[in-house]
């Protein structure tokens, strides 16, 4: 193996290393040796890779927004109505159940934390819900075209946050099935208002 190409799996090994470790511990309260020994690098050598942790941050959340890019494209090409897409994405806190109960959601936590005190790295983490806002406008154009589409967009986006927010509150996985029923019954009942 080339050394160039071993450096690149090594600094994806720590960034992935790192994405889940965010999302258990946070990044306020995660150090360089947080880092280091989650990703099983000696700590002297991830200052190779990363001199900083905002450098960690930024390089996890362009990993995030990779990984949410293909999964959007996948959708786009396996399901071929909007609303089934839609329906898909209200479903990720069911798939995602375990976690959100225990951690919350991995962009909404982030954004929480950095958004108190360190702006500029919450404008940063804040493009993990542009890309899901854009391609939830492009959906609901598609399905319902004379609708404001932003508008909808932003309100499906707010329903599945409160409900990863308030799951993990008060640890109930009935609330996310429930609540995720409920936003099916209200895209079905856009379908038939239009």
């Amino acid at each position: 193996m080339a050394a160039r190409e071993k450096t690149t799996q090594i600094r994806q090994h720590i960034i992935e290393a790192t994405d889940d470790l965010l999302y258990r511990k946070g990044f306020n309260l995660m150090s360089f040796s947080d880092i280091a020994n989650t990703a099983n690098v000696p700590r002297g050598n991830l200052y190779y890779y990363f001199k900083t942790k905002n450098e960690v941050l930024d390089a996890v959340i362009k990993h995030r927004l990779i990984r949410t890019s293909q999964m959007l494209q996948d959708w786009d090409r396996m399901l071929p109505d909007p609303l089934e897409r839609l329906k898909r994405f209200a479903r990720i806190p069911v798939n995602e159940m375990q976690n959100i109960i225990q951690y919350g959601c991995p962009m909404g936590s982030l954004n929480t934390e950095l958004g108190k005190v360190q702006y500029d790295l919450k404008q940063l983490s804040q493009q993990q819900f542009d890309v899901f806002r854009s391609w939830l406008v492009r959906q609901f154009t598609q399905w319902l075209p004379h609708a404001n589409a932003d508008a909808l967009a932003i309100h499906l986006l707010v329903r599945t946050q409160g409900i990863a927010t308030m799951a993990h509150v008060y640890e109930d996985p009935q609330l996310i099935e429930r609540e995720v029923t409920s936003i099916d019954h209200w895209l079905e009942s856009l379908a038939d208002a239009s």
